[in-house]
């Protein structure tokens, strides 16, 4: 019985990471490299909600994917449309919760930056300003951005909203992600909570949210 439950808590957990997985994966191989002084905000600033549309060079998974920010709470929400899970960042207790809608459970693993570093820049990658962009009608900065294991390219904004990228690493793999609608609106606390009645799960032993969801997709810098 209890494998049973440990079996389906996996899947579940796989299932959540699909819901990111497109759009997580693009940067997931960005290896700590030198910092630069010259970068772009790390985190948004204001409270904003961001589509993307993901193109990963592997078939399958998510072709869109939704980023919420609430600037008060330092907490980012990452979802994708018809999948049955979400991720809830919460970069000031440094913590990632995977939500499972079917099951009503969710889960609680330590943040791992590197791991989401397709919407948590950081000072550990390596930035070289390229110049003023415009995606979905917003104003940008595109960034070369490099590491030991990848490499490519940018564009976030004044702000700190990441509205482009794309990039590849040594294996060959590319992705790209590109913002589609960005609203600078306020967002409800109750986006980036499990919702009343959830039930908290340990992790499965063994499981590393995240990791392989992306589909060999590579990571969009």
């Amino acid at each position: 019985m209890f494998e049973t439950m440990r079996t389906r808590r996996a899947a579940s957990l796989r299932m959540a990471g699909v819901a990111i997985g497109g759009a997580i994966g693009l940067m997931a191989s960005l290896a700590p490299a030198m910092a630069a002084d010259d970068h772009p905000p790390y985190m948004p600033t204001k409270d904003v909600a961001v589509t993307y549309a993901l193109t990963r060079a592997a078939p399958g998974g998510p072709t869109e994917a939704h980023m919420y920010y609430q600037a008060a709470t330092n907490r980012m929400r990452l979802d994708a449309p018809g999948q049955r899970g979400y991720v809830i960042i919460d970069r000031a207790k440094g913590r990632m919760v995977l939500v499972m809608t079917d099951q009503h459970l969710f889960m609680e693993t330590p943040l791992n930056v590197d791991m989401a570093s397709g919407f948590l820049l950081n000072d550990q990658m390596k930035f070289q300003r390229i110049g003023p962009d415009k995606v979905a009608g917003t104003g940008c900065t595109r960034w070369q951005v490099q590491s030991s294991r990848a490499s490519g390219t940018v564009c976030v904004t004044d702000d700190g909203v990441l509205l482009k990228g794309h990039g590849q690493d040594k294996d060959g793999g590319a992705g790209a992600l590109e913002a589609t609608a960005v609203s600078y609106r306020p967002q409800p606390a109750d986006l980036f909570a499990p919702p009343p009645g959830y039930n908290r799960v340990p992790m499965p032993q063994g499981a590393i949210p995240g990791g392989g969801q992306g589909g060999g997709a590579p990571q969009a810098k």
